[in-house]
């Protein structure tokens, strides 16, 4: 497993000083009176430029959660409007040149604008790493869960070599398995491909339904159904997603841990695989989150 993805409930948050200078910042500056202020980190020397949140090109995309299945309860709907709200809870972790996480302003966010999170990857960032986590602790560990959100990767985008993996969110397991979706790059078109890194069970799962390209610059609704197996010796657990609405993968094979379920649903992106550096200010961008499980 990857240093950048644990689960974070018990891992100190980073990057106090930086805020507390830019609450002076905006305090002496009523210019800085906006939406985020508190949350989004200054451009200090040394730090990274930020990236440009680009367009979506056209009318706002469909809302809603087309293929949350009938009958499950909503854990959690969230808009990103703090880092720490809607029991939701953020951590800095590798804030290599004003990498890290912050909530900023996107007016072309389709769920709730303006406010989203921004995951920088500053100029010499290193592979198998994440700038932050973002990540929600269910009251209870669901078997059957849904977990959907709204996610943008920048235009340009850096490509993880050799591993071709740019990692967008995690599932985390009672027992401290993980299953992950990642962006996956090869020859220029990149991919939604699911993950498990399970005892007994740990591969990648390829596009079988329709491979839908992504589109860097762009909002997608990705959203992602997991179900454990019915009994600790079959292998017959399912995963399931969804770029903008369209199937992309479905496997009927899954052996997931005999533990009592999902403990934590977690927003980490760690560009890599391991390996590599960035040579270009990258950023990812999401908003809203939903949440929900079978009764």
């Amino acid at each position: 497993m990857p240093p950048g993805d644990p689960p974070a409930h018990n891992v100190l948050g980073g990057g106090r000083m930086r805020r507390r200078v830019y609450r002076i910042f905006c305090l002496l500056d009523l210019v800085a009176q906006t939406a985020g202020c508190l949350d989004r980190p200054p451009d200090l020397p040394g730090a990274a430029p930020a990236c440009r949140t680009g367009s979506n090109g056209g009318p706002r995309p469909a809302v809603g959660w087309p293929n949350e299945p009938a009958g499950f309860t909503v854990l959690s709907d969230a808009p990103f409007t703090a880092l720490n709200a809607n029991g939701w809870r953020a951590v800095q972790r590798t804030t290599t040149n004003g990498s890290g996480v912050v909530v900023t302003s996107d007016s072309t966010a389709p769920m709730s604008p303006l406010a989203v999170l921004q995951f920088t990857y500053g100029v010499g960032f290193p592979g198998g790493y994440t700038p932050a986590a973002v990540f929600y602790d269910p009251p209870a560990h669901p078997k059957d869960t849904y977990f959907a959100f709204w996610w943008k990767p920048s235009d340009p985008w850096q490509n993880n070599s050799p591993s071709d993996v740019n990692k967008i969110a995690f599932m985390f397991s009672a027992s401290r398995a993980d299953i992950f979706l990642m962006m996956f790059g090869t020859g220029g078109a990149y991919t939604i491909r699911v993950a498990p890194e399970v005892p007994g069970d740990v591969r990648r799962l390829d596009p079988n339904v329709t491979a839908t390209a992504v589109t860097l610059g762009m909002w997608h609704r990705i959203e992602w159904h997991l179900r454990y197996n019915t009994s600790p010796t079959l292998r017959d657990g399912v995963t399931e997603w969804w770029l903008d609405g369209v199937l992309q993968g479905r496997y009927a094979d899954l052996h997931l841990p005999d533990d009592a379920g999902i403990q934590e649903y977690q927003l980490a992106p760690t560009w890599g695989g391991v390996g590599d550096t960035k040579r270009e200010t990258d950023c990812y961008w999401y908003d809203h989150a939903r949440v929900s499980a079978a009764p």
